[in-house]
């Protein structure tokens, strides 16, 4: 195992482009750290540069202390599992997951014995004498990752290995790769696209937007205080609603209403100024219930909502509602922060919708007007013009480092 440094890392193409900027990013040894971000937002060239498979153009890359940027992919000592399983489908699963053993001129019996060992691990057992052909995408993704667990490396290197997965499958193999991870401790860095992913798989996550790391933390604590508005509108499902506001007094005025402050937020805000402002308010979805199951003990605000359409979920239900437009200056400041960061990556908007996620047992009905509580502890508020975050609490991650600046 490893741990694997990058130390003001830049990747810039032939045509100008920097597919990363100046990454400043420590994974130690035995973690798994979770790359994560929209399509082209440079997490995969990343994984590459670690892999030996991109050159890098400015920095260091450190494996073991040791600086790797003119070292060849096979001197790394890592391994890498894709997103297609690039199984040799003439070959049997043993043969598969022990090939790079093979290549090595490793002893037969040296060869067998780690196949196997990775074989029950992974629950292939029954299958190393079937062909690829014949096995389920689950099992050839197994597969794949035997091959890359047989070789004992001092790093694995996942890019978006699930993806091709059917979404059944998708939560199955997350299961397997937690479980290997706690079993092997080798140092593991995942690359997706996924954030529901990302959270679950990871002892922390780094969050990528244009080539800039965002913010490195545990997923708790990019749930709970995101950086910027990037952050906290990409990691939740459903993802955060978005308002425009103006701080008045001890009062949001909002679309919705004016929200009251929270004495916790009041005294976040004080660093920032007093007086009137422009702000964007973000409200998480499951921070929002129907007043007749409101929580006892918390501090919340009531206010009645047109709800547009409900889902049913089982366990709770999504209510979509809508209100009034805010303030023009505030929906266009969101519209061009969602325009620059791709228009999937900051869901939600002050565009007169919100989702809200309610107890199941909830009456709520579409086309019916209904009260819903908010919890006003949970707040969110960020500055228009670079869309930081006014209200962040101070770190509560130990071991969460600095990310590059947004």
């Amino acid at each position: 195992m490893a741990e694997i440094e990058f130390d003001d890392v830049v990747k810039r193409y032939p045509d100008g482009f920097e597919a990363v900027k100046h990454m400043n990013l420590e994974i130690t040894d035995g973690e798994l750290l979770v790359l994560v971000g929209p399509s082209g937002c440079g997490k995969s060239t990343a994984l590459r540069m670690i892999a030996g498979l991109e050159d890098i153009t400015e920095g260091d890359l450190k494996i073991g202390g040791e600086v790797v940027n003119d070292l060849a992919p096979k001197d790394r000592d890592i391994a890498m599992v894709f997103q297609n399983y690039a199984l040799y489908p003439h070959m049997s699963v043993r043969d598969n997951m022990g090939f790079a053993l093979k290549l090595r001129k490793e002893k037969p019996e040296q060869i067998n014995r780690l196949v196997t060992e990775a074989a029950k691990t992974l629950d292939l057992e029954p299958h190393l004498d079937r062909k690829p052909a014949n096995l389920s995408g689950g099992q050839r993704q197994r597969v794949a990752m035997g091959r890359a667990i047989v070789r004992e490396p001092k790093a694995f290197l996942m890019d978006e290995p699930l993806s091709n997965l059917d979404a059944k499958l998708r939560v199955e193999m997350r299961a397997v790769v937690s479980r290997l991870q706690q079993r092997l401790q080798t140092t593991t860095v995942y690359v997706t696209h996924d954030q529901t992913e990302a959270m679950t798989l990871g002892h922390r996550v780094a969050v990528m937007r244009a080539g800039i790391l965002q913010q490195v933390a545990a997923p708790k604590e990019l749930y709970e205080n995101p950086r910027n508005l990037f952050v906290a509108g990409f990691i939740g499902s459903p993802a955060m609603n978005f308002f425009s506001g103006q701080i008045e007094s001890d009062a949001i005025k909002t679309p919705m209403g004016a929200i009251p402050l929270d004495d916790e937020l009041r005294r976040r805000l004080q660093t920032h100024g007093s007086g009137a402002r422009q702000v964007i308010v973000g409200i998480r979805p499951e921070d929002f219930e129907d007043a007749q199951f409101a929580p006892e003990g918390h501090v919340g605000w009531e206010f009645d909502a047109t709800i547009e359409l409900t889902e049913s979920m089982g366990s709770e239900i999504y209510a979509h509602f809508d209100f009034e437009g805010g303030d023009e200056v505030e929906a266009e400041e969101l519209r061009e922060l969602q325009e620059d960061a791709g228009t999937s990556d900051v869901p939600g908007s002050a565009s007169g919708h919100a989702v809200a996620r309610v107890d199941a047992n909830s009456a709520v009905r579409a086309g019916q007007r209904s009260k819903l509580w908010l919890n006003v502890q949970k707040l969110h508020l960020f500055d228009p013009s670079d869309g930081a975050s006014m209200t962040r609490a101070p770190d509560t991650s130990a071991d969460a480092p600095a990310a590059s600046p947004a």
